[in-house]
């Protein structure tokens, strides 16, 4: 949500909006949220790198219950997620996470995830392929 608005107020001599016939503004964001035509009864899940940057009325109570930070895999997570993904192989969990471990870099769920996908069907493959993970997170 941090990328949607810069502000409250659109440039109409911006680049983004050139052509445009409408686009969603704040206000429009905010109503789909919780005003009038909002339906009840569901979740909704924002994401963001700067939350600190986020409006106060977009991340106020009662549009926002509840903030999650979503960090970097600790041991137990690497072993939950692969035996998750590989359920007919829970025996090389520790492996896994000692051989993500061993390189030292810090590594996000996600970047897990996408190492699991690559290897859908490899369950040793991705223990192997686990130490290019420390050359990827050194961005």
């Amino acid at each position: 949500v941090d990328a949607a608005f810069a502000s409250r107020q659109i440039d109409p001599n911006d680049k983004r909006f050139v052509g445009m016939a409408g686009g969603v503004t704040f206000s429009g964001l905010l109503n789909a949220l919780d005003g009038v035509t909002s339906s009840e009864g569901r979740i909704l899940i924002m994401t963001t790198n700067h939350a600190n940057r986020l409006d106060p009325a977009l991340v106020r109570p009662g549009r926002v219950d509840m903030r999650e930070e979503f960090t970097y895999c600790t041991s137990q997570q690497l072993c939950r997620m692969y035996e998750r993904f590989y359920p007919a192989h829970p025996a090389y969990a520790e492996a896994f996470a000692k051989a993500v471990e061993s390189c030292g870099a810090n590594v996000s769920p996600a970047t897990i995830q996408g190492i699991f996908l690559m290897h859908k069907e490899d369950p040793l493959g991705v223990i192997e392929a686990a130490p290019a993970l420390c050359s990827e997170q050194s961005v």
